[in-house]
């Protein structure tokens, strides 16, 4: 550590950190200010910022009030790594329980002022506390980033989770040289300059990587929107229409037998005229909850028209899906609407089923099928679930 700090000048390095620090929490600042719904980023600007400042009174050691110049830029260095990790915290959408790393890395601040407004200058007490908070939750930040970051984040979350992991082994470096290097200046700390290229490479690594991840989050919402139905959650017409050729080939390869479900809610223009359309909204939110709790983690549900619905049901027997769509009848006919003046609505879904076996019709004639076994359910009275008849080329001979 000494033959490296009598190579690269410390107050340099500080300088650059500075820089970077203060050029990074202007960008996220910005960025802020066009995504202020982006979670996280307005504190990783502030985190930046701590960073910037606390480095820029480094510079100042010797020069002004010890008080002033090195107790407040190693609490401000502290905090920048505080506020960094609840930026994690809140981009990742953790529980509250997640805080708890802070308690300690504030005990630490908190005794190095305590011990510093009594003692004055210990470089070696200096070093070992502040390394130990910031080294704390910087390694919480990383632990998250690395466990808890979605699929779609997952490889900006593991390359800003190794750059953590290699400040947090830094700073443990600096803790343990001072702990047993024996070494005695009160005034000097050559473990600075190692610690500040991490640091540069970190910043250099971590800004952009949150900033790749915000965009990844923000396509993955783009595309999650694209194919999602905007009122009930569910998937919508292009994304079951993009999916469904894939399972009918599958089957075609497999010969297991797909199953499609057109439902269709009775009576649903007289809900929006009498009780209005929030009412009307409000029914479609629930027959879609009720739908999907009845259908197995590969079935596909989306919402294809005003109150019309589709079901793909992949690998599965006629019989079977049968006894599906009755239990699907049967949860949205026991479902219930609080209306404004007490009462309890309720509603009723008509179901039309066609099925796909080897190669023996596509999509649209699939669709079309079930469309047609949807209007005979309509007209044998509603609230029931009929099934297209099969080709003639399926007939028995």
């Amino acid at each position: 550590m000494l033959a490296f700090a009598d190579i690269i000048d410390a107050n340099t390095l500080i300088v650059v950190n500075a820089m970077l620090s203060a050029v990074s929490a202007m960008v996220m600042f910005v960025v802020h200010l066009g995504n202020r719904q982006a979670a996280g980023l307005r504190s990783w600007a502030l985190s930046n910022l701590c960073f910037a400042i606390g480095f820029a009174l480094l510079l100042t050691y010797g020069v002004g009030k010890p008080y002033l110049d090195a107790l407040s830029a190693n609490l401000m260095i502290d905090l920048g790594a505080i506020v960094a990790y609840l930026a994690v915290l809140r981009f990742l959408s953790r529980p509250l329980r997640d805080l708890g790393l802070i308690a300690p890395s504030l005990a630490l601040m908190l005794m190095e002022t305590v011990l510093f407004v009594r003692d004055g200058v210990n470089m070696g007490e200096m070093v070992v506390l502040g390394v130990t908070a910031r080294g704390i939750v910087t390694f919480g930040a990383g632990w998250m980033l690395l466990r808890h970051a979605d699929a779609n984040l997952r490889h900006a979350a593991m390359l800003s989770a190794a750059f953590h992991f290699l400040w947090v082994a830094m700073l443990a470096a600096r803790a343990c040289w001072w702990l047993f290097g024996g070494y005695n200046e009160v005034d000097w700390d050559p473990t600075t300059p190692a610690a500040l290229i991490a640091r540069i490479l970190l910043t250099f690594v971590v800004t952009p990587s949150y900033l790749w991840m915000l965009t990844r989050r923000l396509d993955f919402e783009l595309m999650r929107q694209a194919r999602e139905d905007a009122l009930t959650g569910v998937a919508n017409r292009r994304a079951i229409w993009d999916q469904a050729p894939r399972a009918l080939a599958n089957a075609a390869r497999s010969g297991k037998a797909v199953c499609l479900l057109m439902i269709d809610v009775d009576y649903f223009k007289s809900v929006n005229d009498r009780f209005g359309h929030a009412m009307g909204d409000q029914v479609l939110v629930g027959v879609a909850s009720a739908l999907s709790s009845q259908l197995r983690p590969d079935d596909t549900i989306a919402r294809v028209g005003g109150e019309e619905f589709m079901v793909l049901l992949p690998d599965i027997a006629t019989e079977d899906a049968m006894n599906l769509a009755d239990r699907l009848r049967l949860a949205v006919e026991k479902s219930e609407f609080p209306l404004p003046g007490g009462d309890m609505l309720r509603c009723t879904v008509s179901i039309g089923m066609s099925q796909f076996i080897s190669d023996n019709r596509n999509w649209e004639t699939l669709v079309q099928d079930a469309d047609g076994a949807l209007y005979c359910a309509k007209n044998l009275g509603r609230n029931r679930v009929e099934l297209a008849p099969p080709h003639e080329a399926l007939v028995p001979a």
